[in-house]
């Protein structure tokens, strides 16, 4: 019998994901799994979720947003486990599983695992630390982590839009140096986004031709503008309207080092991230994920 290690967050999205735990397990045993589950006592809890791991177990899954799939792949590297991730995408942010088209479904979920493919796919590394999804600073890039959890537990998504609109009269130009493929930019941003997938924050055309497999990271930054501006410049990056547009830089790279005289925060995947400077690499087809067929 195959053994399955399952990893929940209890309080991802709406909390509720804990009273489907039984249709999980039902529906892996059905499949020859024998399930070995695991809840999260807190965001740093994944090491002690994984201690046990040996070469009897065929997979990890995960059931939570993007910060959770993050932090499962940084605890699995951090200890050398090499195992395919099933991932059930029951967080408040999801971008990840979206852009590999695992739907929010316990029951096809459960069947991707057990008769899906397995994909390689790439993950992004900022001073060491890995990232699926996204790493990014400036405007509304903290406003995951600063988001109330009950708001987002209670209102999802909708929860990191009102606080953004809490932060634009905070709005404010930071002065940048983004160098790459022998290039550098310097100049007034109020965010940049690295992206590994073609979305964030639920928007899915933030990079249209983003690829998890290309061994590429997408880079969007935009430059400084007055507020009515910069507004219209943000719709046109969330509508996937913004190629091409002078006010926005946009490219592909496998290597970025970010930097600033100012002190700027980066955020990883919805979580706090290190400070710049940052130095940005793509570890290629690092992480092996199982997707529909």
């Amino acid at each position: 019998m195959k053994r399955i290690r399952f990893i929940y967050n209890p309080v991802a999205g709406d909390a509720k994901f804990k009273n489907r735990l039984d249709t999980v397990i039902k529906n892996f045993q059905k499949s020859g799994y024998m399930v070995s589950p695991y809840r999260l006592m807190g965001p740093d809890d994944m090491d002690n979720a994984l201690c046990d791991i040996d070469e009897k177990y065929s997979a990890v899954a995960i059931s939570g947003g993007d910060g959770s799939i993050n932090n499962l792949i940084n605890a699995m590297k951090r200890n050398d486990i090499d195992l395919p991730i099933g991932i059930f995408p029951f967080g408040t942010s999801n971008d990840f599983a979206a852009h590999m088209r695992i739907p929010r479904n316990v029951n096809k979920c459960c069947e991707i695992i057990t008769d899906g493919e397995l994909l390689e796919v790439d993950t992004g590394v900022v001073n060491g630390y890995h990232f699926v999804n996204v790493c990014s600073a400036g405007l509304l890039a903290d406003v995951a982590y600063k988001t109330d959890i009950g708001m987002k537990n209670s209102l999802g998504k909708i929860a990191y839009y009102l606080r953004g609109f809490e932060e634009i009269p905070k709005l404010r130009p930071i002065s940048m140096k983004l160098e790459y493929d022998d290039k550098a930019i310097e100049d007034e941003l109020y965010l940049f986004l690295v992206l590994n997938g073609s979305s964030a924050g639920g928007f899915p055309k933030l990079a249209p031709y983003a690829s998890v497999y290309d061994g590429l990271l997408d880079v969007i930054a935009i430059r400084a503008a007055n507020i009515p501006n910069i507004i219209n410049l943000v719709v046109k990056v969330l509508r996937g309207e913004h190629v091409g547009d002078p006010n926005i830089y946009h490219f592909q790279t496998d290597n970025l080092k970010i930097s600033s005289d100012e002190t700027v925060e980066s955020d990883i995947d919805g979580e706090r991230g290190p400070f710049l400077p940052l130095d940005v690499k793509v570890d290629k087809k690092s992480v092996k994920v199982f997707i529909p067929r």
